[in-house]
Parts: C-alpha cells; sequence; structure tokens
C-alpha cells in the first residue's frame, strides 16, 4: 500500500492493538471470521463438487443479493475472457425476458431466504431453465430439491458478507474457473502476514488506514475495469456494513467520462473525502495511467490517498488478495469507530417494514 498520510499512532494502537478492547467492540467475532478466510476457502473447496449444466447454453445469469450476490460478481468478473457465453448478475425481482431452457440460472442465498432470489429461481424452474442453486437451506434448498436442480449445500451460521468462500468457490467450481485456488490461498496468507490482527499498528498497513478513516472522512473506493472495480465495489459495500459508514464505488475508465467532473465544483465533501485505489497489477496499462493521472487531478478536492494492491499471481489470487485487504480495513475501521462490525440495524428494520406491508 502506497500514499497513506501521517496516522496517530497512539489512538489507532490503544483500540486496535488490545485483543480485550477488540473483543468488546466485536463481541461477535467479525475480525475473527474474515481473518479466517483462508481456512473458509480451503474447506468450501472440499464441499462436494457440482458442475453447472453449460452444453449448448446461451448465457448464464446469477442471482443474489448483497453479501451474497457479490459471488456473481466474482464469477462475472473471472468468466469475462474465459467463458464464450455472457454472464450477468441480476439483483433483483424476477428474471430478464430472454431466459429460458438455454440458460443457466445459479441462484446464491447464504440463508437461502432472500426474496429477490427466490423469485428468481421460482421464474427459472418454471421458464425451465437450468437451475444451480448454491445455499446453507431454507425455501431455495427446497425449490431446487423439489425441482431435482443442481444444488450445493454450504455450512449456515455466519454473516452472509463474510462468507464469501461459501458462496463464490464452489460458484466457480461449477463453471470450471477455479484454477489458480492454490495461489489464491498463498496470496490470502500473505496479506495476513503484514494485516492480521496480531501485527501492530505500527507494521501494519490495515490498521494505519483505518486510522485514517476513524475522522468521518468519506471514502471514494476506485478501480480499475475488471478485478479492481469489483475489489472496489467489495471494499464500499463492506465500509457500509461493518463500519456503519457512507462509502461510494466507482470504475476507470468509466468515472473518466462522468464522476471526474463532479469535482469541479464546489462541494461539502471537498477536504473530506479520502480515495482509495484498489490496484490490480495486470490492469490495462491505459488505466494505469489514468490513475496516476486522476490521483493527481484530483489531489487539492481530496484529504488524502491511498492504495491498496494486489498480490501478484493468476487473477483468482489477485482478486483474493484484494478482497482479503478489504475485508480487513472494513472492520478495523468499524473497530478504530468503536463501532460494532455485526449488526445491520437498518436492513433488519427495512425488511421488518416490506413484512409489516405485506401482512397488511
Amino acid at each position: 500500500m502506497t500514499g497513506v498520510p501521517r496516522v496517530k499512532p497512539e489512538l489507532a494502537a490503544a483500540l486496535l492493538d488490545d485483543e480485550e478492547q477488540r473483543d468488546a467492540v466485536d463481541p461477535s467475532g467479525a475480525l475473527g471470521d474474515v481473518e479466517a478466510t483462508p481456512r473458509q476457502w480451503r474447506s468450501a473447496r472440499d464441499l462436494p463438487a457440482v458442475r453447472a449444466d453449460t452444453d449448448g447454453a446461451d448465457a448464464v445469469i446469477v442471482l443474489g443479493m448483497g453479501g451474497s450476490g457479490i459471488s456473481g460478481d466474482v464469477l462475472a468478473t473471472l468468466a469475462a475472457d474465459r467463458l464464450p457465453v455472457p454472464v450477468v448478475v441480476h439483483k433483483g425481482y424476477g428474471l430478464p425476458a430472454y431466459v429460458g431452457p438455454r440458460t443457466v440460472v445459479a441462484a446464491v442465498s447464504y440463508s437461502g431466504g432472500t426474496e429477490e432470489t427466490l423469485s428468481g429461481a421460482e421464474e427459472a424452474v418454471a421458464r425451465g431453465a437450468r437451475l444451480l442453486a448454491i445455499t446453507s437451506g431454507g425455501a431455495l434448498a427446497e425449490l431446487a430439491s423439489g425441482a431435482g436442480a443442481a444444488l450445493v449445500r454450504v455450512p449456515g451460521g455466519g454473516m452472509p458478507r463474510h462468507s464469501l468462500g461459501w458462496l463464490a468457490v464452489p460458484l466457480l467450481t461449477a463453471f470450471g474457473l477455479d484454477d489458480g485456488f492454490d495461489q489464491a490461498l498463498a496470496a490470502q496468507e500473505a496479506v495476513l502476514d503484514s494485516w492480521a490482527s496480531a501485527v501492530p499498528t505500527s507494521h501494519n498497513p490495515g490498521k494505519q488506514l483505518a486510522a485514517r478513516l476513524r475522522d468521518g472522512t468519506v471514502a471514494c473506493c476506485y478501480g480499475s475495469q475488471g478485478l479492481g472495480a469489483l475489489a472496489a465495489l467489495r471494499l464500499k459495500c463492506q465500509l457500509n456494513e461493518n463500519a456503519k459508514l457512507p462509502a461510494f464505488a466507482a470504475s476507470v475508465p468509466e468515472l473518466c467520462h462522468n464522476e471526474v467532473v463532479g469535482w469541479e465544483g464546489e462541494s461539502d465533501l471537498a477536504g473530506r473525502a479520502a480515495l482509495l485505489w484498489l490496484s490490480d497489477p495486470e490492469e490495462h496499462p491505459r488505466n494505469a495511467r489514468r490513475v496516476d493521472a486522476l490521483t493527481a487531478l484530483l489531489g487539492d478536492a481530496l484529504a488524502w490517498s491511498a492504495r491498496l494492491e494486489a498480490v501478484s499471481g493468476p487473477p483468482l489470487a489477485r482478486l483474493a488478495s484484494l478482497v482479503l485487504q478489504a475485508d480487513l480495513l472494513s472492520v478495523y475501521t468499524a473497530l478504530v469507530r468503536e463501532v460494532d462490525p455485526t449488526p445491520i440495524a437498518s436492513i433488519a428494520a427495512l425488511k421488518d417494514a416490506l413484512a409489516r406491508q405485506g401482512a397488511a
């Protein structure tokens, strides 16, 4: 990681290096869940493998929301240069009109009860699409079993956003995109060598960066087309849910055609926004130049900027390293703000409100 400004070591160390203080803020053990990422990925690899029926298929569509849905983004990103058919991630109700018997529909819901995903899965069965379900149980597992569809059951009991290994690994395996898996595990371990909770703040780039996000900074998570863009989205979502912070994501080159102009005018964000680049060493060279030019161009509008860099290796390894950095940073930011990473009260409140409206 480069470009991190001066931190407040005494503050960060007091909140992040003391295990008892961490546990007091994080009673559900979100940090431990994230640090166990390599172990979860290994266990997910040991699940009975299911292969998607892609013979003669015209398209693949992945259904999923939130922490489950990002597994579809992982598949779509890694499939872009590999699969001969388009992979579309559908985050919402129903299905696009083109879905039919020649479409593979992968429905991913950790709980098995996500209503938007169930809506699409039910429609897939009705249209005769080739359904694959990845879930810990619930209504989705019942639907898949009743329809004779392919089903991968994963262990339940966790938070979807901390279960990416359980969801993405079987999905990648189903489409033959899990090559580079051993390198991905090695990349995650390399991240933990310097980012794990046992590494003191003085030598831990993740803790140092979290300290900079503590004081009301708005995170703008930017990445280059492909892996960097996906990692930026992951960081944005994890900061939202774990750290309870507003954060935003955009990708190069698209943001160079719109968002960059938004920084020209006067804004309350001027001097309060942090630019976090999620950097892939294999990104398109023109995009790499854009990153440098944009950082310089936006300098006066930003509080500071920093770069999270992928570990070298095949695509899955590079992505795995960036995602783990994003996950750790989001939890460290929660802890340094003395916010419990686990509760998601706003999401629960929205679900309750919808349930009451449905009952009425």
